[in-house]
């Protein structure tokens, strides 16, 4: 029965949850490209696979705390999104290519 339950658990994440580990992993992503590494060699300097960088830039929840806690730390970045600067997580997103993303803007299809 308690198997059951970690398995249902691992993925029932509440949607708040769900939210900050996607806004967490694209971070991630962009520190790691704004510093020009691969997956590979984050993964590699962090002690773990390319596949678990991955999901851990995709905001899956199934990555080990110990994991997030080290890549964080060797991007220099927060764990929690919520405690960076907005104005830094702006610049980040916007040097790494996400311009519309770091403005928290979507372009308008008017093109009818």
């Amino acid at each position: 029965m308690n198997h059951i339950f970690y398995i249902m658990a691992k993925y029932n994440v509440p949607v708040k949850v769900k939210k900050r580990l996607e806004t967490l992993g694209k971070l991630i992503s962009a520190a790691r490209r704004v510093r020009g590494f691969t997956q590979a060699q984050l993964a590699e300097r962090a002690g773990t696979s390319r596949p678990t960088i991955n999901h851990l830039e995709s905001g899956k929840p199934n990555v080990i705390w110990s994991t997030v806690m080290t890549v964080c730390w060797l991007l220099d970045l927060p764990t929690d999104p919520d405690l960076m600067d907005p104005i830094r997580r702006a610049e980040l997103l916007a040097e790494a290519g996400d311009i519309e993303r770091a403005r928290g803007l979507k372009e308008l299809d008017d093109d009818f």
